[in-house]
This record gives C-alpha cells, structure tokens and sequence, in this order.
C-alpha cells in the first residue's frame, strides 16, 4: 500500500497532550488556530514518514538494519537487499552509489527505495 499523499497530513495527529488531535488530512492547528510547532507535529511527521517506509519491504527491510546499525552505507544496503532477494533493489542502490562516487548512507538508501517505489518503480 503506497502513499500518494506526499504530506504528514495522510496520518492522524496524536490527541492532546502529545498532539492536537487533527485528522488525516486537516493541518495540525492549536492555541487558537495557529500552528505550534511541537514535538507533536515531529510525531506526525515520523508517523507519516514510518508508514512511507512500511509501505516498501525492501525499503523496511534497510530501515530495520539502519537502526540496529547493521547497515551505515549504501553499499551495504546494497549487500543486505541481495541477501534477501531484493535483486532489482539491490541493483539500483548500488547505481546510485556509483552515480555519487560511493557517497551514499543507508539512510539515503532508505530514501531512495520510498522515492522509487512511490515513483511508480521509475527514477
């Protein structure tokens, strides 16, 4: 299930205290209308932003081993999604390292994965 909505807006603000309880799709507003930005707004934005990633397994699949810290680099990225069969993954991380002459980390992998696959499968 892919997010065509490119905003934090496509998930739920968290009710008060820890947010200000605004539906998908409604902008977060507090305090008499105006926008506060809070660590509940941060909360949105990572909620929105871990649903783009579950979204894409070979994507979730990096995310996990980034944050055990299995995976720092794109080359490795690269290794782990070969692994686990992610062979058409694997091969566009692995361009993309070669495109910036090996300056990519596992978090831009992620990043690149959820922009292919949002993309269509085209970049």
């Amino acid at each position: 299930m892919a997010t065509t909505d490119s905003s934090p807006r496509s998930v739920d603000c968290p009710p008060p205290p820890e947010g200000c309880a605004a539906t998908a799709g409604e902008p977060c507003f507090s305090h008499g209308g105006t926008r506060e930005r809070r660590l509940f707004h941060q909360v949105r934005t990572a909620a929105w932003q871990a649903a783009r990633i579950a979204a894409v397994p070979a994507a979730k699949l990096v995310a996990d081993a980034v944050a055990a810290r299995k995976v720092r680099h794109g080359k490795h990225a690269a290794e782990l999604l070969v692994e686990k069969g992610y062979m058409a993954e694997a091969e566009r991380v692995r361009q993309a390292v070669s495109e910036q002459h090996g300056h990519m980390s596992g978090k831009q992998s992620v990043a690149l994965l959820v922009e292919i696959a949002e993309a269509g499968g085209t970049r």
